[in-house]
């Protein structure tokens, strides 16, 4: 007989750029739940977010040196969300829910679910279990996670520069550019307080790198550094 649970793919989760996927992890659902997390998965949508993710990767291509990052993720972390929070309307809507039923029904589940084995059946959700229950809701509200968002970008960001190095016909790129499979060389400005030959750290593409501002460099002024990226970034040996 057919089973009762089936394994789908919440919110971005089939996106790949050229292979590289981007999104949130695989859960499985019971039956009721699935037809919210399928409506996420419509070639439409899936383009949607594919185009979003590289339309912007190249503002991840930026080396923080304070511990913050630039105001301009934060804007683009909204948008994100909106693209799926409009999804979810339309998806609630074609289910015959109202956001306010949608809403309603989760909360309803929550509390039942609330201080239950997570092997328990969910009252008011036949088919589905307590774990089923909260892995659906951490894969509906993905897109909240700022730093879920920060991995998906800063990997489409090192496919980017990987393959517009490739492309050829370029000689030289500023900033950005791939020295060898695992080095890039990047700009960086030296924030305040820090002194030449002194020790700063740097962060890129979501990994952090301690280096030495060279001689002469003062505060507000930019140096190039060579760095080594780790294994696991895309484009990295």
């Amino acid at each position: 007989s057919e089973p009762s649970l089936c394994r789908c793919f919440a919110m971005a989760a089939l996106v790949d750029i050229n292979d590289h996927a981007v999104g949130v992890p695989a859960c499985i659902v019971g039956k009721p739940l699935e037809p919210f997390l399928a409506g996420f998965l419509e070639g439409g949508f899936r383009q949607e977010i594919r185009s979003f993710v590289e339309g912007h990767a190249a503002s991840f291509l930026v080396v923080c040196t304070d511990g913050s990052y630039p105001l301009a993720w934060t804007d683009l972390h909204r948008e994100y969300r909106e693209l799926f929070d409009r999804q979810l309307t339309s998806v609630v809507q074609e289910e015959g829910f109202s956001r306010e039923d949608f809403r309603e029904y989760c909360e309803d589940l929550r509390q039942a679910a609330a201080g239950l084995d997570a092997e328990a059946p969910l009252p008011g959700a036949s088919g589905v279990r307590v774990a089923e229950f909260w892995d659906f809701v951490r894969s509906l509200t993905a897109s909240e996670d700022f730093d879920r968002f920060l991995s998906i970008m800063f990997g489409a960001a090192a496919l980017l520069h990987n393959h517009t190095l490739h492309a050829g016909g370029v000689d030289e790129y500023p900033v950005g550019a791939q020295q060898s499979p695992q080095e890039v060389e990047v700009e960086v400005t030296v924030p305040a307080g820090v002194a030449s030959g002194e020790p700063m750290a740097v962060e890129y593409l979501g990994h952090q790198f301690h280096l030495l501002v060279p001689e002469g460099c003062i505060p507000g002024t930019t140096f190039r550094a060579l760095l080594t990226l780790p294994a696991g970034v895309p484009g990295a040996a």
